[in-house]
């Protein structure tokens, strides 16, 4: 009975071994089988997030340059500081999840901070560094746990929904499809290539989405790029996609600027 049972669990153990190796290398690292998934959709939920969420690179340095940092040393912070958080959560955390600056502390550092309180922008770096050593020390000793789920659950839903309103009303913003205005604070814009573009991308993207096409918002932004490319050539007044380059060294200039002491 006993050499029965043992012949079994190494007959088990040997079918688990070669099922690893038959394996690929991507599907045992992450998962992805046992997790209800393939590498194809991971691939393209890949994509699709990158595409959905590269506006950071754009939106952030456009808000950090308002307090006055250089946008190509913001825009090169941003590339970093995503590609290495997200590459840590990949790596070490082995979860599907992109990391990028946020939006809310940007729109705090710039208006609050720089524009409101009259600091210097170095000087709300530093801030930003010393928050960061707090949430480090916090996280090592799995405090930031608890002061988490300290917060009631319909205030974290509520910040989720106000980072995400806050974000739609940039695209709005960025769209022209609503602009400012001293009577009613802001107002609708008016048709123009610019716009009829944005429409075009958002009704494409949405007919995919119903459609339940894969890759639906790849190819809803792809499509509208294709779209916005001859703008201020072909048609409208506005050049949309500018070619400056291939590649570019990243900006470190405002590295050594962080005022870490508050002078």
């Amino acid at each position: 009975m006993h050499e029965t049972t043992a012949h079994s669990s190494e007959a088990h153990t040997s079918d688990a071994a070669d099922a690893a190796r038959r394996t690929p290398f991507l599907d045992h690292f992450f998962n992805v089988s046992k997790r209800g998934s393939s590498i194809k959709t991971e691939v393209l939920a890949g994509i699709a997030t990158f595409l959905a969420g590269m506006y950071i690179i754009v939106v952030n340095p456009a808000v950090l340059s308002d307090a006055g940092i250089p946008f190509s040393a913001a825009l090169s912070a941003t590339v970093l500081i995503s590609f290495l958080g997200s590459l840590a959560m990949a790596l070490y955390a082995r979860n599907p999840i992109m990391v990028a600056p946020g939006m809310g502390m940007n729109a705090l550092f710039t208006y609050t901070l720089v524009l409101g309180a009259g600091i210097s922008w170095e000087v709300a770096l530093g801030c930003v560094f010393w928050s960061g050593v707090i949430f480090a020390v916090l996280a090592l000793f799995n405090v930031r746990k608890a002061v988490i789920e300290a917060i009631p659950l319909s205030l974290r839903y509520a910040i989720t929904c106000g980072i995400g309103l806050f974000i739609t009303f940039i695209g709005l913003q960025n769209a022209g499809f609503i602009v400012g205005s001293d009577a009613t604070v802001v107002s609708l814009g008016t048709m123009n290539a610019h716009l009829a573009t944005f429409f075009l991308g958002l009704i494409a993207t949405a007919v995919f989405v119903i459609m339940r096409f894969n890759g639906a918002l790849v190819m809803g932004i792809a499509l509208t790029t294709l779209a916005a490319a001859p703008m201020g050539r072909l048609w409208g007044d506005e050049v949309l996609v500018a070619w400056t380059g291939l590649a570019a060294w990243p900006d470190f200039s405002a590295v050594m600027k962080v005022d870490i002491m508050g002078r």
